[in-house]
C-alpha cells in the first residue's frame, strides 16, 4: 500500500498550529524531524524539547485533495507560504515491527543476561533472557549508555534488592533487574508512552506482577532503595540530584549513565553523599557507580 507524504520545513513556533491544520486536512499521521541538524541534548525533566527549525512529514491517503491541504496551510502561514515549497512524494507501506526484528541482533551482557527480539529463539544455554519489543520508547540495549548499565546489572548480585529505574524508557533496565533476581522495581518516566512500553515489555517477560510498579515522577514516594538506576542525560542528573540521592539507602548503590566525559565532573559534584568507583567510558559516554556513605 502507498501513501502521499507532504513535507515542509517550519520554525518551531508554528509547529502546533500547522499540525492542527494538517490533521484537519485529513493527515493520517504526522512526524517531526530536525530540519537544521541542531541536536537537543539537555531537556529538563518533563520538558518536551523542539528544534529551532523542524521538518513536518504528514502522511495522507493517495486520493487526498492536495489543493485543500495547501489552502489550509495558506490560512495558517499567510503570504510566507509563497516562499515555501511543499515536498510531495509517494511512500510505500512497511511492516515496521518486522523491520525492527530483521535489523536487531542478540546482545549478551556478561554470562547471565541475553537481550533478544520478542519472538526470537533463546540462545542455547542462555541464563536470563529479556525479550524486547521497544514499541514507542527508546531502549533496545544497543546504545552505549544502556549497554553499560545492563553489563553492570549482569555483573553484580542483586538478588532480593529493591530497585528504582528512573527514566525507564522501554523498561529494559528494570525488567532486566527483575529477571536477574531483584525483588522489586519502581519504573519511573514522565512520558506516558514510555510507561506503556515498560508495561508491555514487562508483560512479554512475565514480570508484570506486584514486583514491578510503574510511576510518573510525581507519583513516586521517596522511600530509600538498595539500587537506583538513572540512564538519563547530564542536565536531568544534576537537576534531580537531591531526589535520586534520597532514593538510595545508606550503603545502597547509585548507577548513573547518559553523561558525556566532559560532563561527568559537574554531575558527580552534585552527589557528595556517594563514594564513586572509577567511571566506565564507551563511545564518549560515561557510566558511574556510587555507594551512599552519608544521609
Amino acid at each position: 500500500m502507498a501513501w502521499l507524504s507532504v513535507r515542509l520545513s517550519v520554525a518551531s513556533a508554528r509547529i502546533e498550529a500547522l499540525c492542527d491544520a494538517l490533521t484537519d486536512a485529513g493527515a493520517l499521521s504526522i512526524t517531526l524531524r530536525d530540519a537544521a541538524d541542531v541536536p537537543v541534548l539537555e531537556p529538563d525533566p518533563g520538558e518536551t524539547p523542539l528544534w529551532p527549525q523542524a521538518e513536518i512529514d504528514a502522511l495522507f491517503p493517495l486520493d487526498a485533495d492536495l489543493a485543500e491541504v495547501r489552502e489550509r496551510l495558506t490560512l495558517e502561514l499567510g503570504r510566507s507560504i509563497e516562499h515555501m515549497s511543499l515536498d510531495v512524494r509517494f511512500v510505500e507501506d512497511s511492516d515496521w515491527s518486522q523491520t525492527w526484528r530483521n535489523h536487531t541482533v542478540e546482545y549478551r551482557f556478561g554470562d547471565r543476561l541475553w537481550v533478544v527480539p520478542r519472538d526470537a529463539v533463546a540462545p542455547l544455554g542462555a541464563g536470563a533472557v529479556l525479550r524486547l519489543d521497544p514499541g514507542l520508547a527508546f531502549g533496545t540495549g544497543s546504545h552505549a549508555t544502556t549497554a553499560m548499565c545492563l553489563e553492570w546489572l549482569a555483573a553484580h548480585p542483586i538478588d532480593g534488592w529493591s530497585v528504582v529505574d528512573y527514566g525507564a524508557g522501554s523498561g529494559i533496565l528494570g525488567v532486566a533487574a527483575l529477571l536477574l533476581g531483584a525483588s522489586y522495581v519502581a519504573a519511573v518516566d514522565h512520558d506516558e508512552q514510555a510507561r506503556l512500553a515498560t508495561r508491555a515489555n514487562a508483560t512479554y517477560n512475565d514480570v508484570a506482577t506486584q514486583r514491578l510498579r510503574i510511576f510518573a515522577p510525581d507519583e513516586l514516594a521517596t522511600t530509600p532503595h538498595d539500587l537506583v538506576l538513572a540512564n538519563i542525560l547530564a542536565g536531568p542528573l544534576m537537576t534531580l540530584a537531591p531526589l535520586l540521592a534520597a532514593l538510595v539507602r545508606p550503603g545502597g548503590v547509585l548507577v548513573m549513565s547518559g553523561m558525556l566525559e566532559h560532563q561527568a565532573g559537574d554531575v558527580l559534584e552534585r552527589y557528595p553523599q556517594f563514594r564513586f568507583a572509577p567511571p566506565v567510558v564507551r563511545d564518549s559516554w560515561v557510566m558511574v557507580e556510587g555507594t551512599k556513605t552519608g544521609g
